[in-house]
C-alpha cells in the first residue's frame, strides 16, 4: 500500500540535465532547479535564493599590517624597571640604626628632597654620582711578611666600591656634627660639596690611589 502511494507521487526531474540546465554554478542554485516543478517557478527561486546568497555574504575585512615584532610573547630585561634601586638600598641601610629600616627610609626620603630643592634636579642621579666620586678603585692591604710589612693593592668590585662610597661620604659628613645641624642637613651638604669638587673625601681617595700606584709591584703578592 506504501509502495502504491509512493509510485502514485508526482516524479520530479533527477537528472544531469537539469544540472546543466541550472544557471550559475552556485550549489543552493542548482538545488533549487532540481526540486523545483516549473522553469518559471525555478528561475524565480534562483533569483530569491541568488540575493539571499548576496546580503549574507560578509564584508572582506580590511586587511591590517601586523608588525612581526609586537607579537613576541615575554618580556626583554630591560623591559620593566628594576623592583630596588641597589645603590640606594646600600645607603639607606648605612644609615639604619638599630635595625629601624622605616626611619631610615625616611632619613633618606628628606635627603633626597633637600638634594633637589637645591639643585631643582633628580635627586637620585645625584646621589649616584656623588657615591661614585667618593668611590675608590682600590684598597689597600698591610701584610706582614718575614718581619716585613708589605703593602699591596687590591681592585675592588663594584659592590665594595659603592659600599666604601657610601662610607666615607657618611664619615666626611660629620664634620658639622658639633655645630648643631642636623644629620640630613649635613650628608645633604657633604653630597652637594662632592659634587662640586670641594670635600675631603677626594683627599681620602687621592691618598689610597696614590699607595696603591707606588705599590703596584705587589699587586700579585701572596704571602
Amino acid at each position: 500500500m506504501l509502495r502504491t502511494a509512493i509510485l502514485a507521487a508526482p516524479r520530479r526531474l533527477f537528472s544531469t540535465a537539469a544540472v546543466a540546465r541550472a544557471p550559475g554554478g552556485n550549489a543552493f542554485t542548482n538545488l533549487v532547479n532540481i526540486s523545483s516543478d516549473s522553469p518559471e517557478t525555478a528561475a524565480e527561486s534562483s533569483t530569491a535564493t541568488a540575493n539571499v546568497v548576496q546580503s549574507s555574504t560578509p564584508f572582506a575585512a580590511p586587511s591590517i599590517a601586523v608588525d612581526p615584532s609586537s607579537s613576541r610573547r615575554g618580556f626583554s630585561p630591560d623591559a620593566l624597571p628594576a623592583r630596588n634601586d641597589p645603590v640606594l638600598e646600600l645607603f639607606t641601610n648605612a644609615l639604619m640604626r638599630s635595625g629601624k629600616k622605616a626611619e631610615a627610609q625616611k632619613h633618606v626620603s628628606n635627603i633626597l628632597t633637600l638634594l633637589q630643592r637645591a639643585t631643582n634636579k633628580p635627586p637620585v642621579p645625584l646621589l649616584h654620582e656623588a657615591i661614585a666620586l667618593s668611590a675608590p678603585s682600590v684598597k689597600v692591604f698591610h701584610m706582614r711578611h718575614r718581619a716585613k710589612t708589605t703593602v699591596a693593592p687590591r681592585p675592588l668590585t663594584e659592590r665594595a666600591r659603592t659600599t666604601t662610597g657610601v662610607r666615607w661620604l657618611l664619615k666626611a659628613s660629620e664634620r658639622g656634627r658639633k655645630s648643631g645641624i642636623r644629620r640630613d642637613d649635613r650628608i645633604a651638604r657633604e653630597i652637594l660639596a662632592v659634587l662640586e669638587g670641594s670635600s675631603d673625601v677626594f683627599k681620602r681617595v687621592e691618598e689610597v690611589h696614590k699607595i696603591g700606584m707606588l705599590n703596584r709591584a705587589n699587586l700579585f703578592f701572596r704571602p
